[in-house]
């Protein structure tokens, strides 16, 4: 990357790092996480917007039955691909790269086959569990999560195929239709919705999150489709499933697990509390969502690189490629922490009446965010490297303490328990992944890190 073309601000940070680095993986990355930053960027105010709209247009009430049904969704929808949406990053550049063009092609069709079984295997399940525990489950929910429910094999497929746009570089097919096209149009339905009828209720606009989810998922997949039939020699599948699902399912565990640890508080505040206030805590947790796109974004260039230093035992490279990472993840996500802070009270006002009583919530939240970033990628620094077992046991531990927390704290402090059980979780989890990473691969990913090694060696040489 040239560090000029950067805007002015960043333009010295970015002279700084490739002058001292030297580093043509870096430079790379920070290229390609600059385009998939800019359609993240796109995507969060797309996000962001819609979500303002919906509550201003549906209350609180409603915005919060939406918001709690979509959490089961995402959840479900990201699990069910059994790690699938996650693995082909690993197999399509693998079988491009030694041209073995059958197993590619095997992967891609059996892969595909399998999530969108798993995805309607998911939705049916969760109809038949949520039929019978109807009677303790509050009314208003029990028609939107149904139609919820139905979402959720499009959502997985989506996540597959994201994977799998990532894994050939197609980065606007990957990101566009998740980030932006599907947004777009759900609220573009609750609008119409609103229009038509006076009003948005809760179930309505999930109706119209179901259309613009399947409607979305066969646009991407024809598109995908047609690309890769051109770049892609055709060929007669080869089949390894048994391969490729012992190396997916502990990647399920690791985003499954994650996605628990996430979004706990939310499902767990449908029990405790009101939609209404369930709407207020959503709020808050999408604007400080914020400052994950930049993680995000760098991360989603960095994986492959991961593993192609690794596997090819350049230590020294990944630690330099590691510690460059961290920085432009760390950095520019404390000065959004800051910005979002300074604005937060006034971005929650625009949700409509009362929402910006989530402010205090948005300094427990962030504070999780900030963690992450301060360790950079390592989350996907140990799946990269066959490390995804530590992972798991990782996210496992916290996502059991963070439940444990929630019905601690919950019950006696409401959203602000909710808050500051997923900050504690969420904060102590990257700094032990941070531990795995230097105790087994030799790696020190935290930010500071070379400031204090520096620090230390001056006391010592004085």
């Amino acid at each position: 990357m040239n560090p000029d073309r950067l805007p002015p601000r960043l333009r010295r940070a970015g002279q700084k790092i490739a002058a001292r680095r030297g580093d043509a993986h870096l430079a790379g990355g920070v290229r390609g996480a600059a385009f998939v930053m800019g359609i993240r960027i796109a995507g969060a105010a797309i996000a962001l917007i819609s979500q303002v709209l919906l509550a201003r247009w549906m209350g609180a009430f409603e915005y919060g039955i939406f918001a709690y049904v979509w959490v089961w969704v995402v959840v479900l929808g990201i699990v069910a691909p059994m790690g699938f949406g996650t693995s082909v990053l690993r197999f399509i550049p693998e079988y491009r790269t030694k041209e073995k063009w059958r197993r590619l092609s095997g992967v891609l069709k059996a892969s595909f086959g399998i999530v969108a079984a798993l995805g309607t295997a998911a939705a049916g399940a969760g109809l038949l569990l949520l039929w019978a525990v109807s009677g303790h489950i509050e009314s208003y929910y029990l028609w939107p999560l149904a139609v919820a429910l139905l979402c959720v094999p499009g959502f997985a497929l989506m996540d597959w195929q994201e994977g799998a746009a990532r894994a050939f570089g197609w980065v606007n097919l990957a990101y566009v239709p998740n980030y932006i096209v599907r947004p777009l149009l759900i609220v573009i339905v609750a609008g119409g919705i609103l229009f038509f009828t006076g009003s948005a209720t809760g179930l309505e606009v999930t109706i119209g999150a179901l259309a613009a989810t399947f409607l979305t998922m066969f646009v991407q997949r024809f598109l995908l489709a047609r690309r890769v039939s051109r770049e892609v020699p055709d060929a007669r599948p080869v089949y390894h499933v048994r391969h490729w699902v012992a190396i997916s399912a502990p990647l399920v565990l690791v985003e499954g697990l994650f996605l628990l640890l996430t979004n706990t508080d939310i499902v767990l505040l449908g029990y405790f509390v009101d939609p209404d206030e369930i709407g207020i805590y959503f709020a808050a947790t999408r604007i400080a969502n914020l400052m994950a796109f930049i993680q995000f974004s760098v991360a989603a260039l960095a994986v492959p690189k991961f593993a192609e230093l690794y596997g090819a035992g350049k230590h020294d490279e990944l630690q330099s490629f590691v510690h460059g990472t961290t920085q432009w993840t760390f950095w520019p996500t404390l000065a959004a922490g800051i910005v979002l802070l300074l604005g937060g009270e006034f971005a929650l006002g625009l949700f409509g009446d009362n929402f910006d009583a989530g402010y205090p919530l948005l300094w427990l939240l962030m504070a999780g965010f900030l963690a992450r970033a301060a360790t950079g990628s390592t989350e996907y620094l140990l799946n990269m490297t066959g490390n995804q077992n530590a992972v798991a046991w990782t996210y496992g531990i916290a996502a059991v303490a963070n439940l444990a927390l929630n019905f601690v704290l919950v019950p006696s402090f409401g959203l602000m328990g909710a808050a500051a059980a997923t900050a504690i979780s969420i904060v102590t989890s990257p700094l032990w992944l941070a531990v795995i990473v230097q105790r087994r691969l030799g790696i020190t990913a935290f930010v500071l890190a070379g400031p204090v090694r520096r620090t230390l060696t001056a006391m010592r040489a004085a």
